[in-house]
């Protein structure tokens, strides 16, 4: 279990970061300043704290989310950024009060009111999604990855490398994959905080997203402290992962081919009938509705088409997997 003297040094580790970092930008330009999110921490930290216990349920979503930000800077910035948000749309507000006649003159003078609380509350909450949105792409980025690097790991496994070993190899791997971040986070957890590979990988799994992954981390830890066969764990959970996979495969090509008719009957058959129909429609009256159907044909051409075409393409785009 992770104790407190552990959690205590993580906190010293990521201060130390920090500082870095600052001292790094201010040599580099001391014009430049501290990052917006140490400023927001600084003014108003001491302002704020009566929020700290009421989210209390965004600091787990923002370990998940691996966000390099505190909860207590994060809570602050959100803060900040909604005074921000809020501030601009006041001004906003006043200043279409002056340049419009709104009537009546009461809703002129709540205009810059509503505006500036309006947008305060939309900025906070969209930051407050916005670690929830991060846990959700890396929860599937996870379950991508997974069933390739189970296969690496199994190599490793059989060549006789401990767990601590084969996390370590991952570290020293070259890439931007999930997996290794967290292998590397694994690794600076045992040689720099001094925790032990259990206590390393246990304080990983608070910080993941429940799924798989999550699942092979604590198998992971079963069967090392039960001295089983770390090839055969990987080899038999590398295999499930990979038939889910699959099935996850077919899913997706069977909603694309959904998705392939819903073009053809929106983009294809719709705007050529629709065409047909005003076209037939104009010989006996030149307005429908009172609007005139020329209007019409050009909205459908030039607004409605390529506006369903977008959303089709934003559609299959999310449902194609990446790798």
């Amino acid at each position: 279990m992770l104790t407190q003297s552990d959690s205590q040094k993580e906190k010293d580790y990521q201060c130390k970061v920090m500082l870095k970092s600052s001292n790094y930008k201010k040599s580099k330009d001391e014009n430049l300043g501290i990052s917006i999110h140490t400023l927001s921490y600084r003014l108003l930290n001491n302002h704020v704290g009566f929020l700290y216990p009421r989210l209390h349920s965004l600091e787990k979503i923002l370990k998940q989310s691996r966000l390099p930000i505190p909860y207590e800077v994060y809570v602050c910035s959100m803060v900040f950024f909604s005074g921000i948000a809020g501030i601009i749309g006041l001004i906003t507000g006043i200043i279409i009060s002056l340049v419009v006649n709104i009537q009546p003159v009461a809703f002129a003078f709540l205009l810059p009111i509503i505006a500036g609380a309006g947008m305060a509350q939309v900025t906070f909450f969209i930051l407050q999604m916005m670690p929830n949105i991060q846990v959700k792409n890396r929860g599937a980025k996870l379950v991508d990855e997974l069933p390739h690097f189970l296969g690496y790991m199994a190599t490793l496994a059989t060549s006789g490398l401990t767990l601590e070993a084969i996390f370590k190899t991952l570290a020293a791997e070259d890439s931007d994959e999930e997996m290794v971040k967290d292998a590397k986070f694994i690794t600076r957890n045992i040689d720099v905080l001094g925790m032990d590979l259990v206590t390393a990988i246990t304080d990983l799994i608070k910080r993941t997203p429940p799924g798989p992954y999550a699942g092979l981390l604590e198998g992971a830890i079963i069967t090392v402290q039960s001295g089983g066969n770390l090839k055969d764990y990987f080899m038999a959970t590398g295999k499930v992962q990979l038939e889910e996979k699959k099935m996850n495969m077919r899913k997706s090509t069977d909603s694309l081919g959904i998705m392939a008719e819903m073009y053809t009957i929106l983009l294809i058959v719709f705007p050529l009938m629709s065409v047909i129909m005003l076209s037939i429609m104009a010989i006996m009256s030149p307005d429908l509705a009172g609007f005139d159907l020329m209007t019409l044909m050009n909205l459908l051409t030039y607004v409605m088409v390529p506006f369903f075409g977008f959303l089709m393409l934003f559609m299959m785009d999310s449902m194609i997997p990446k790798k």
